[in-house]
């Protein structure tokens, strides 16, 4: 570190530019007459004796009565503890503001709204190590790499990542890129759109992508507003694209009833014996829930349309499953289910059984 470094951080740790240059001068010099050291520095010869003694009472030097008056410096252990422990709070304070940026206290409106899209990814990231179940997620290459080690680490916790990813003609991953450990799918989305974040139905992060004329983020903490947020990813960034990536584990998990039904009433309708694994909330307990079963009844709203040619669109009022567990039958609703037995978080197809003879046909 250079001296005008050096003089600026002792100045940081409220030293005068006197006092600083003083001591800065002395520690070259050795004992010294202060007049000498007042020779050698910037201190005026006339302030000299002033600058020394302070330095004195705040234990950078001592002095020395002779036939002149001597300065030495002092052990630095205690004067350099005082400057060490203000860095320390100073470092600490700089990363409290940065969290208390990333993260307003007053959240009680349940939606914030900042300057920057930058924010919303940082919050993003914060969110997303708290993720218990499912993480919607689109964005660029660049928002997906910087996601990428809370991901992971969500993915290690069981959490299934969808990830939506934009991608312009011609554009090809970074050589980094690597989605297996981090996503459960990934598709490749053709048409610019937003950063978006949607983490366990109850948490969004939103922010415009690079087009915009406005840069500004919002962040949502609620138990309705994300279900706008997850239907507009489902049915814009999701379901129209064609899957990239694709993790063997999770290729049979559901965390949608539409999905779940859309893919499964035709299996059904024909006989097969579809055998499931569900975890969810007990809506009467209002606890966690897992429960095994094979599905005896798939219903929605409007279920006369063919089952072959299901769209999104088609299931997106009322939609349920039943299961005959072996002691009961339960019925598994979706996201926000009132009158059913259980909300499924995630329902996992285990079996099925093609020798199933139709019970219905």
């Amino acid at each position: 570190m250079d001296r005008e470094t050096l003089t600026q951080a002792l100045e940081y740790a409220d030293l005068t530019s006197y006092q600083a240059d003083a001591y800065l001068t002395l520690l070259e010099m050795g004992a010294s007459p202060a007049i000498e050291v007042g020779r050698e520095s910037s201190v005026p010869v006339s302030q000299v004796y002033d600058v020394l003694r302070s330095l004195e009472s705040r234990g950078y030097v001592e002095t020395i009565e002779r036939e002149k008056l001597y300065v030495r410096p002092r052990d630095p252990d205690a004067a350099m503890a005082d400057l060490e422990s203000r860095g320390e709070l100073l470092s600490d304070a700089a990363e409290e503001v940065r969290e208390r940026y990333r993260t307003p206290e007053r959240m009680d409106a349940r939606v914030g709204v900042t300057k920057r899209a930058e924010t919303a990814v940082g919050n993003a990231r914060d969110l997303i190590d708290d993720a218990k179940t499912v993480v919607e997620v689109a964005g660029t290459f660049e928002q997906l790499q910087l996601l990428a080690p809370a991901l992971q680490t969500a993915r290690q916790r069981g959490v299934v990542v969808r990830a939506s990813v934009y991608v312009e003609d011609g554009e090809t991953p970074p050589e980094d890129f690597d989605p297996k450990g981090v996503l459960s799918e990934l598709r490749a989305c053709t048409i610019p759109g937003p950063f978006l974040v949607v983490i366990d139905r109850h948490r969004t992060c939103f922010a415009p992508n690079s087009r915009s004329d406005e840069d500004y983020g919002v962040l949502v903490y609620d138990r309705i507003l994300p279900f706008v947020f997850h239907w507009f990813y489902l049915t814009c960034l999701w379901n129209l694209y064609p899957s990239v990536y694709v993790d063997d584990r999770d290729q049979f998990i559901y965390v949608t009833m539409e999905e779940l039904v859309r893919d499964c009433r035709p299996l059904w309708e024909e006989g097969y014996e579809l055998g499931v694994a569900v975890e969810g909330i007990d809506i009467a307990t209002d606890t966690e829930i897992s429960i095994e079963g094979t599905v005896v009844d798939v219903s929605f709203l409007g279920d006369e349309r063919d089952p072959s040619r299901l769209a999104l669109s088609d299931l997106g009022s009322y939609k349920n499953i039943t299961l005959d567990t072996g002691d009961d039958t339960v019925v598994v609703g979706g996201w926000g289910a009132v009158y059913e037995d259980v909300e499924m978080r995630t329902i996992s197809l285990v079996d099925i059984d093609i020798g199933a003879k139709p019970a219905h046909l």
